[in-house]
């Protein structure tokens, strides 16, 4: 486990480009609130497993989203098919310097890229990028039961189910678990 003793703290500015077998993670910037980011967010198919599908997304409060980054430790970020160079999703992350933990999310916005390990690709350089910082401990994740393909993620980069909270959201008017998942830095499988 890392000793904080003689490290320097976590530093977003830390972040440069990362590049995996399929995707690259770069910062997201505001040219990137583009019609096909909103619609990303208004997609129901696309937000059906989570909480975006609750609020009213524009331009504007993209931008206020955006902006909620500025001048803290944590991080929102572009997913770009490699190939393509095309925007396909983001990622991102929110430090605790208290507990020393990353609490990390992922949407791929891109309905056509689905089920072809670009969410895998672009979770585990990230996740082994954040394990490799200072002062980042544990990594940490969640969804709801359902959300079969981000509980594969999840599991598929070395994650462990740390706990459930049965009944704990509803989809479709149906009670669903939560699933909680982490795992101390290190390395994808």
């Amino acid at each position: 486990m890392k000793s904080a003793s003689n490290q320097a703290s976590f530093s977003p500015q830390a972040f440069t480009v990362l590049t995996g077998k399929k995707t690259i993670l770069d910062w997201f910037r505001l040219d990137d609130i583009t019609e096909q980011y909103i619609g990303w967010l208004t997609d129901p198919v696309v937000v059906r497993f989570s909480n975006q599908k609750f609020k009213n997304h524009t331009k504007d409060s993209c931008k206020a989203y955006l902006s909620s980054f500025q001048g803290t430790d944590n991080l929102f970020l572009k997913i770009m098919d490699k190939e393509s160079q095309k925007a396909i999703g983001t990622m991102t992350a929110y430090y605790s310097s208290h507990h020393q933990t990353v609490d990390v999310g992922i949407l791929i916005g891109d309905r056509s890229v689905w089920g072809q390990g670009f969410g895998l690709d672009a979770w585990c350089v990230f996740t082994d990028w954040l394990g490799e910082q200072p002062l980042v401990r544990k990594i940490n994740a969640g969804t709801m039961r359902p959300n079969l393909g981000m509980a594969r993620i999840m599991e598929q980069s070395g994650m462990v189910l740390e706990a459930v909270r049965p009944g704990q959201e509803l989809l479709d008017g149906q009670p669903q678990d939560l699933l909680y998942y982490g795992k101390f830095t290190s390395k994808c499988k």
